[in-house]
């Protein structure tokens, strides 16, 4: 008895996620025998609430990438609720989800605008960005261990991007229609101190590989150790880019 209602349950929640019963159809069709002895109209009531929750969820993390999506926005998001029901009700978890669609859309049909993958992979990492500084909790010597000082790593919450576009203007400005430049554009994405939104900014690409070799504490006289690499690391901290163990820089 148990396993039926079980199985009627997810059968339900399969049917409430459909594309059938958010978008329909002529007629709809029968129901589906699991769901049977339910209110169509309640059902699709339902479905559509679900959907508009999880899509503003969606729309929120990508407002650059949905006006971009232009004529074929309508369409992308048919094709994505229909191929990827929703796995969990958190903001992130549904940006990526999303995200993991489009990917694997413009592998097979690239995007158009050429540069759209740049603004998606950008506006994901703002939304990765915001989640880490708001749901992060306190770290410990036990979650992390004790670093030696002056050890150093990248700052959790740093997301670092390789773009083939120089998307920056974009979210400069907010306008979505600019024509970007084409060349190779190393960027970051951070929460500086003191800053209210996540930052996109350009680093040379030094830098950029540099703090790609930083996801873990690193003695810098394995990097080198000179005075100048000091400096440069000291000016990262500074910037909130990078974590010095043992040592708390004034805000």
């Amino acid at each position: 008895m148990a396993g039926r209602l079980f199985d009627r349950q997810v059968s339900l929640l399969a049917y409430l996620t459909s594309g059938t019963a958010i978008f329909g159809g002529k007629g709809d069709g029968p129901l589906e025998r699991s769901v049977r002895g339910f209110d169509r109209n309640m059902l699709r009531l339902e479905a559509r609430f679900s959907y508009r929750k999880r899509m503003e969820k969606i729309l929120a993390a990508f407002p650059k990438t949905f006006a971009l999506l232009g004529r074929e926005q309508d369409r992308i998001v048919q094709e994505f609720v229909e191929t990827c029901p929703p796995v969990d009700i958190s903001r992130l978890v549904n940006a990526r989800q999303f995200h993991d669609f489009l990917s694997g859309r413009w592998q097979r049909t690239p995007p158009a605008p050429p540069y759209l993958r740049d603004v998606a992979a950008c506006e994901l990492a703002c939304a990765t960005v915001r989640v880490d500084i708001d749901e992060r909790e306190p770290t410990t010597a036990s979650d992390e261990g004790k670093p030696r000082r002056n050890h150093i790593r990248r700052r959790r919450g740093v997301v670092l991007l390789r773009c083939r576009f120089d998307i920056r203007p974009i979210f400069e400005t907010g306008a979505a229609d600019c024509d970007p430049p084409e060349r190779d554009t190393p960027l970051v994405v951070a929460m500086p101190p003191r800053a209210q939104q996540p930052q996109v900014s350009e680093l040379p690409p030094v830098i950029f590989d540099l703090l790609t070799a930083l996801d873990d504490w690193t003695d810098p006289a394995e990097l080198g150790g000179t005075a100048e690499l000091k400096a440069v690391t000291r000016e990262l901290a500074e910037h909130g880019l990078i974590e010095i163990g043992g040592v708390r820089l004034a805000k």
